[in-house]
């Protein structure tokens, strides 16, 4: 059946002084797939600037790139536009080799290896990884601030603490070293606040979605920005500026049922 989903997602960088001479590359772009379909989408950048080029990374995924030459303490972009998603549109595709091997971020440690050889490995890979997701869940307790953007699995994985991409970082990791590929997912699911992180593992030639920080399949009410083999394939923004000065982010989306 599927289910149109409205989405506004909103980010705005504020600089401690004026910047000038900033790139920036977006990947806020909702993917476009049989079982995502984009109606519309609006994206609004402030200072108001142009994009200089379009394209799409190593994993696919669409970005969009510019500058801003003259100074400014603030950067803000806006997306916002609905999506048609149905699971029962997915065609099958082969899962790339290198999302069965470790990376940058989903390294195993010797407690990751301890806890995997626990668990047990019965069923299908999804019935496996579904397992694996449910017992991530169990470990780690959701809290903002002990972790960064750079903490590796193993360093979430000792510390129990975290936010949605150090559950999924773990996961990955999990999925990996049972030999089943499994990719790390940058989207928005309903509801409002910050957005979030999932994990997909592949079966029989399609992409499932798992969300180890609820405990529940990432389905249609998640809409998928990008993918990678963790979070540092596919950051939603990277830029640079003269100007050395730091950085504070506040980000806010919604997706509602439309």
């Amino acid at each position: 059946m599927g289910r149109s989903l409205d989405f506004y997602f909103d980010t705005e960088l504020k600089f401690s002084q004026p910047v000038a001479e900033h790139e920036f590359l977006l990947r806020c772009l909702p993917a476009e797939a049989p079982e995502q379909q984009i109606e519309t989408q609006n994206l609004t950048l402030l200072p108001h600037c142009a994009v200089t080029s379009r394209g799409k990374d190593a994993f696919g995924n669409a970005y969009c790139a510019g500058r801003i030459d003259e100074k400014h303490e603030v950067f803000r972009y806006t997306l916002e536009g609905r999506s048609c998603r149905d699971d029962s549109l997915r065609e099958k595709s082969e899962a790339s080799p290198f999302y069965l091997y470790p990376s940058p971020l989903t390294q195993p440690t010797r407690e990751i290896e301890e806890f995997f050889a626990a668990l047990p490995k019965k069923g299908s890979p999804l019935a496996t990884a579904q397992l694996f997701s449910a017992r991530v869940h169990q470990h780690f307790t959701y809290v903002p601030g002990h972790t960064n953007v750079s903490t590796s699995a193993g360093e979430a994985f000792r510390l129990g603490l975290g936010v949605c991409q150090d559950y999924v970082h773990v996961l990955l990791a999990l999925c990996r070293l049972a030999k089943i590929p499994a990719r790390y997912v940058s989207g928005l699911p309903i509801g409002e606040g910050a957005s979030h992180a999932w994990a997909e593992v592949w079966e029989d030639g399609l992409w499932y979605g798992l969300d180890p920080t609820r405990d529940c399949p990432a389905n249609e009410s998640y809409l998928k920005f990008c993918v990678g083999r963790d979070y540092s394939d596919c950051p939603l923004e990277r830029g640079m500026f003269t100007g050395g000065a730091d950085q504070t982010q506040t980000v806010f989306m919604k997706v509602t049922v439309a």
